[in-house]
């Protein structure tokens, strides 16, 4: 399954005909996906038809779609990263840039579980929705930039591109007056900039967002941004940059930062005074009023490397 806006089918058979060869597999399904449907039609179409792996070829969108077609199916993900972000496959550690390698994973290599996290939300329509994601979903600016992001400077600078839309968001200073719970506690009230809430915590380019995050863990990591003063958000970018990179591998207090405030959870609602915008691994779903979020542990089987090992509890 591919997006004919990423890479060509024709180079990209090459390679996929003499990795099914190799490994012994039946002439491939093909599925394009397109802007009506991303993807998650796609998946659930390939393992209707009985396919083995499911190629996942695109950028965060593409790979988020068909995570949410294979949904609790067993049918594993085979990831191709071809968009500007890739962030499940850095998560990951996977090949980026080494077409053959991403296609003989998919066809040669062993499923790991993951966890999908799958948010619902209610509009101010009163209507319903239901999408998996599989690595940040963001509330606030965000939502903001990912929003205003010009796609086609996009194509032509990569992740620059969401400075310019991150400088834009940043002079509206708009704060999300909420309520939140996390699984069975009380509810509270906050007035803060963004919501994240993660299943992954690295955003790319060595940018460790949620320290304690990891694909596996059977919870969520959630963080608030609640810049202060005139220096906030310097704080909070010396934080994300630096501090939390001393903290990788090592345990992270909770609630022991007021701009970045950290928590887990297995379920979070949230309920807005008034309708906000919403993203899911990079992609804008328009405005809602409430959304709760829960965690689907080892809902999603994701083909790693032949040599790939389990990562010991030492690690």
């Amino acid at each position: 399954m591919f997006n004919p806006t990423k890479i060509d089918r024709g180079h990209l058979e090459k390679v996929v005909e003499a990795a099914e060869r190799e490994a012994g597999y039946e002439p491939s399904l093909w599925l394009e996906t397109s802007a009506e449907d991303p993807g998650v039609g796609m998946a659930k179409q390939a393992v209707s038809e009985g396919c083995d792996v499911v190629l996942g070829v695109g950028g965060d969108g593409t790979i988020r779609a068909v995570a949410e077609g294979l949904h609790g199916t067993g049918v594993p993900l085979g990831l191709c990263p071809q968009g500007t972000g890739n962030l499940l496959a850095r998560n990951l550690e996977l090949t980026l840039d080494n077409l053959p390698e991403s296609v003989s994973t998919a066809f040669a290599g062993v499923a790991r579980e993951v966890d999908l996290a799958v948010a619902e939300w209610r509009r101010a329509d009163g209507t319903r929705e239901e999408h998996a994601f599989v690595v940040m979903a963001g509330m606030g600016l965000d939502a903001q930039i990912m929003s205003t992001t010009d796609e086609e400077l996009k194509k032509r600078v990569g992740m620059l591109a969401y400075v310019k839309a991150g400088v834009e968001s940043l002079k509206r200073n708009h704060r999300m007056r909420l309520q939140y719970r996390l699984d069975d506690d009380p509810p509270r009230r906050a007035r803060v900039h963004t919501v994240l809430v993660g299943n992954c915590g690295s955003i790319g380019n060595n940018v460790l967002l949620m320290p304690e995050a990891a694909v596996d863990d059977g919870v969520l990591d959630v963080v608030a941004v609640v810049p202060e003063g005139r220096f906030g958000w310097v704080r909070v970018a010396w934080k994300v940059l630096v501090d939390n990179a001393l903290f990788r591998g090592r345990k992270k207090k909770q609630n022991d930062d007021r701009e970045l405030n950290y928590q887990q959870c297995r379920r979070i609602e949230v309920w807005l005074r008034e309708p906000e915008e919403i993203e899911l691994d990079g992609d804008h779903f328009g405005e809602v009023m409430s959304v709760a979020v829960r965690v689907e542990p080892k809902a999603l089987h994701v083909m790693m490397p032949p040599d790939w090992e389990p990562p010991s509890s030492d690690d």
